[in-house]
C-alpha cells in the first residue's frame, strides 16, 4: 500500500475516516497495538481536536501504520471514493487508452504497475502465445529448407508438444516439459526439443528477438547421459511456501502438484470433472505409449479446503469474467481460445500468473526450484516412508501401459482401493 498512497498528501479529514475504520476493523486494544498511542490519543485524533480545543493532526508515522493495517479495497473507498471491487473491464480498457495518447500520464501508470505488480509483469513479458499465422509459418518455412520427412517430423512434434503446452511458452514452462518428456521417453524428449528451438529460432524471433532468446536458453537439447540432479525439498519447507502463497488459484494449484507428485501440465489441464471429491480421486485417465498417468488422490483435509475454500472461488472467478474471455476470444481469433473448455478447467488461470504467484512466495521462504522437483519430491518422500517404487511409479504415472499389464498378469496385482491406500497412508499432507 505505501507504494501507492502518499500519505503526506491525505487531508486531515482523510486521515480521521482512515483511523476511524482502523477503529472498527480492529477494535481499540488492536489498534492501540499498531498505532503505539494510548486509547485517549485516538479519540483525539478521531475528534480532531485536544482537551484545550487546538486542532490536531495525524502524525504521518501514525498513518503509516493506520494504512497498512488496512485493505486496498478499505483505503481506496476513503481516499479516492470507490471500492477497487466495483472496477469493470471497460474500466481497465480506459485507463490504457489514456495511456496510449497521453504520455505524461502512461509514464506515472507504468511506475505504478511496475511497483505493484514486478514479478507478474516479468513473468508474463516471457511468454509466448502462438497463433495459427505462426504454424503456417513454421510450416512454410520448413517445407522450403528441409526434406519432406523431416519437414513432417518437426511439425508434428511441435504441434504435440504446443497441445500440450497450451500453445503458451515460458521458460519456466518449457523447462519442465523437456524433464518431464525426458523421464518419459529420451528419445521423444530430443526430437522435441529440437522442434521447439527451431521453432523459436525461426518464428518467434521474427516477432520478439529477445523474448526469443529467453525462450532458446531455457531449455536444451537432451543427450545420452543428460541427468537432472532435483532440488532437495522438505515436508516443512513446502508447508511454508503453501501458507505464504496469497491467491487461491496458486495455492491449490501448489497443493495439488506437491500432494500427488503429477506432472505439471496434467495437473494445469485438469478439468472440474475429473476430481471426484466424494470418492477423493483424481481421474487423469491418459495413457500413452510411455506412460499410464489414469489416476491420483486426494487427501481429506484437501478435499475439504478445496469444496470450502478453493472450488467457491473458482466458480466466482469464472462468473465474472467469463464475458471478458468472450470478448478476448472474438478479438483473437487465431489464438483459438475455447470458452467451453475454459470453464471447465480446474484452473481457469494464466500459468504463468499461478507461477508467479508461487515464485514470490518460494521467495519469501528463501528457497526456489522448479515446480518439476515436486514430482521428485512425493517420490523420494513415498520411498523414504517405506513404499515400494513400483508403487510410487503407478501413482505418478510412470509406468508404461505394456509393463504394467505384464506386471497386472504375472507379477503383481493391485487394486484402486489398495493403492488409495498407500496414498491416505504415506503420501505427504500439507494442510496437517
Amino acid at each position: 500500500m505505501p507504494n501507492l498512497l502518499d500519505i503526506s498528501k491525505l487531508t486531515k479529514e482523510q486521515k480521521k475516516q482512515l483511523l476511524e475504520k482502523a477503529r472498527e476493523k480492529l477494535g481499540i486494544s488492536k489498534l492501540q497495538e499498531v498505532t503505539g498511542r494510548s486509547r485517549k490519543q485516538i479519540y483525539l485524533y478521531i475528534r480532531g481536536f485536544d482537551e484545550r480545543g487546538k486542532e490536531l493532526d495525524i502524525p504521518n508515522e501514525v498513518m503509516e501504520k493506520v494504512v497498512n493495517a488496512l485493505s486496498i479495497d478499505e483505503v481506496y473507498d476513503v481516499v479516492h471514493g470507490f471500492n477497487p471491487k466495483e472496477v469493470t473491464i471497460n474500466d481497465a480498457i480506459a485507463v490504457i487508452a489514456k495511456a496510449v495518447r497521453d504520455p505524461g500520464f502512461r509514464n506515472v501508470f507504468f511506475m505504478l504497475l511496475q511497483k505493484q505488480f514486478g514479478e507478474y509483469l516479468k513473468q508474463t513479458a516471457q511468454s509466448y502465445l502462438v497463433t495459427k499465422e505462426d504454424l503456417e509459418l513454421f510450416e512454410k518455412l520448413l517445407k522450403e529448407s528441409k526434406s519432406k520427412k523431416t519437414a513432417e517430423d518437426r511439425i508434428n512434434y511441435l504441434r504435440r508438444a504446443l497441445a500440450e503446452l497450451n500453445y503458451e511458452l515460458s521458460p519456466d514452462r518449457l523447462k519442465d516439459y523437456i524433464l518431464e518428456l525426458v523421464e518419459e521417453n529420451r528419445g521423444r524428449a530430443e526430437h522435441t526439443a529440437k522442434a521447439l528451438k527451431l521453432f523459436i529460432k525461426e518464428v518467434v524471433k521474427l516477432r520478439d528477438s529477445h523474448l526469443a532468446r529467453e525462450l532458446y536458453d531455457s531449455f536444451k537439447i537432451p543427450k545420452a547421459k543428460t541427468n537432472y540432479r532435483p532440488v532437495s525439498l522438505s515436508l516443512d519447507t513446502l508447508k511454508q511456501i503453501l501458507n505464504n502463497i496469497e491467491e487461491l488459484g496458486a495455492k491449490a494449484f501448489f497443493l495439488i502438484l506437491a500432494e500427488t507428485g503429477l506432472r505439471v501440465g496434467e495437473v494445469l489441464n485438469l478439468r472440474v470433472d475429473q476430481v471426484d471429491l466424494e470418492h477423493r480421486v483424481i481421474r487423469i485417465m491418459k495413457e500413452s505409449e510411455t506412460k499410464r498417468a489414469y489416476i491420483s488422490f486426494l487427501h481429506e483435509g484437501t478435499v475439504k479446503w478445496l469444496k470450502e475454500v478453493y472450488l467457491p472461488y473458482r466458480e466466482d472467478f469464472v462468473k465474472r469474467y467469463e464475458l471478458s474471455v468472450r470478448k478476448l476470444a472474438e478479438a483473437n481469433p487465431d489464438q483459438n481460445i475455447d470458452i467451453e473448455a475454459w470453464k471447465t478447467k480446474l484452473f481457469p488461470f494464466r500459468e504463468d500468473m499461478l507461477r508467479a504467484e508461487i515464485k514470490i512466495a518460494m521467495r519469501k521462504v528463501g528457497k526456489e526450484f522448479r515446480l518439476y522437483d515436486l514430482r521428485s519430491f512425493f517420490a523420494s518422500y513415498m520411498i523414504k516412508q517405506g513404499v515400494s517404487p513400483m508403487i510410487v511409479n503407478l501413482l505418478q504415472g510412470r509406468t508404461p501401459p505394456q509393463q504394467f499389464q505384464i506386471l497386472q498378469q504375472h507379477y503383481f496385482v493391485i487394486s484402486d482401493i489398495e493403492l488409495q491406500q498407500y496414498y491416505e497412508k504415506h503420501a505427504p499432507r500439507l494442510l496437517d
